[in-house]
């Protein structure tokens, strides 16, 4: 099996090394995380307040500083710097880069130039990747060239993929993408300062963000759209965005509103929608009345909720649910996997 690193050991990295437990991807051999206690990464991969307890065998030798996971071993690193891990020794093919920090993505161009990894997908969006890709969208632009990898933001990986399919058809004038997202890491329990996790001692300007966010929803910015609309150019300056951070831990949901060049009837849009979704492998359709959580570890980039859509003196309103962690997850493993595929 392709040897696997992963740097950072938070909520995407060990989401990443459960789903790969399951799919069997890659064969996870090193990880690195700032947290020097290996004990208390074992716990957090073993016992997940969102997803359950594992399932399957955790365990640690911390004396060999090593993680293993149904058996097999991971040597485990704290080193503040990804250039610093000794992954190499574990002849590491792939590193996932789930760590947050910009200057990691120019470290791992070094990496790569020094021989030390093949290949490393990062799991944020950037303009220093050799290439950022969104599956279903334009993996088919990879190039054996590309060595470091964007695998862009959940949000943009949810909306993209309508977004494009509703311009291709019926042409986009303009638009709303409202994004309703569970509360991250750098939140806080009370009102404080809010820290950010990829400049780490940089304190968010928007103050509101450091409110509690268990018992508020809390207005702010959001890169869902700018993301996406640096894979879908045509796009630029159509739409507006807007987010509110959500009293929940898991699954988030886009409100879409778009105003058509031609706009169809209600019949019309949920025919091409549905044949859309029946011919991907990333987005699939719902039409019973669910919640939140009955999304939890859904594996599509989206979901249509079919009951919402609508269409009205022009305009059209879609609304997407997905696991902001497991379905997002989900595809930075099949990039990373087709990425080794396509060098091999």
């Amino acid at each position: 099996m392709i040897k696997l690193g992963i740097n950072g050991f938070g909520r995407i990295g060990r989401t990443i090394a459960r789903i790969n437990a399951i799919k069997r991807y890659f064969r996870l051999v090193a990880i690195n995380d700032l947290n020097p206690q290996l004990n208390n990464m074992a716990y957090l991969l073993k016992f997940d307040s969102t997803y359950g307890k594992f399932p399957g065998e955790v365990s640690c030798d911390c004396e060999n500083s090593i993680l293993k996971i149904n058996g097999q071993e991971a040597k485990y690193f704290s080193k503040p710097n990804i250039a610093e891990v000794d992954w190499k020794s574990e002849a590491v093919e792939i590193l996932i880069d789930a760590s947050g920090p910009e200057e990691n993505v120019t470290r791992a161009k070094d990496l790569i130039k020094n021989g030390i990894v093949k290949k490393v997908i990062v799991t944020h969006s950037t303009d220093n990747a050799d290439n950022e890709i969104i599956l279903g969208i334009n993996d088919d632009m990879l190039k054996a060239s590309d060595n470091v990898i964007s695998s862009n933001i959940c949000d943009s990986s949810a909306i993209a993929h309508v977004l494009k399919w509703i311009d291709d058809e019926y042409g986009i004038e303009s638009g709303s993408v409202t994004t309703l997202h569970p509360w991250l890491s750098y939140q806080n329990l009370v009102d404080g300062p809010a820290i950010s996790q990829s400049y780490p001692g940089v304190i968010w300007k928007d103050y509101a963000l450091g409110r509690a966010s268990s018992n508020s929803i809390i207005p702010k910015n959001t890169t869902a759209v700018k993301s996406a609309v640096k894979i879908l150019k045509n796009l630029e300056g159509k739409l507006l965005s807007f987010s509110y951070r959500i009293p929940t831990d898991i699954v988030a949901s886009s409100d879409i509103v778009l105003k058509l060049k031609k706009a169809p009837s209600n019949d019309e849009l949920r025919a091409y929608l549905e044949n859309k979704v029946a011919n991907s492998d990333y987005v699939r359709g719902n039409y019973e009345s669910l919640v939140s959580l009955d999304y939890e570890k859904e594996e599509a980039s989206a979901v249509i909720d079919f009951q919402w859509l609508k269409v009205q003196n022009g305009l059209i309103k879609i609304v997407l649910w997905y696991d902001n962690e497991w379905g997002y997850s989900t595809n930075v493993l099949r990039l990373a996997k087709k990425v080794m595929e396509s060098h091999l």
